[in-house]
């Protein structure tokens, strides 16, 4: 039980972290707009920082999902 503790205690971690990085993302693709550059590549990244947000976030479902199985 102590290391599924451990591993959804890094997992909401993770979680809070791509959080993070997906905002300030979101606010880097803003400031590019309102300068009126190129935004291209930085919704490139945020896609990609939606994908592993995606991840972690079955990857809590499957965790919690299991518990309440057992």
């Amino acid at each position: 039980m102590f290391e599924q503790d451990q591993e959804i205690a890094q997992l909401e971690k993770n979680l809070i972290e791509i959080n993070l990085l997906v905002s300030r993302q979101m606010a880097r693709i803003e400031r590019l707009a309102e300068k009126r550059g190129d935004t291209t590549q930085a919704k490139a990244v945020l896609r990609g920082l939606e994908e592993v947000l995606e991840y972690f976030r079955a990857q809590q479902r499957m965790i919690l999902d299991t518990l309440e199985q057992g």
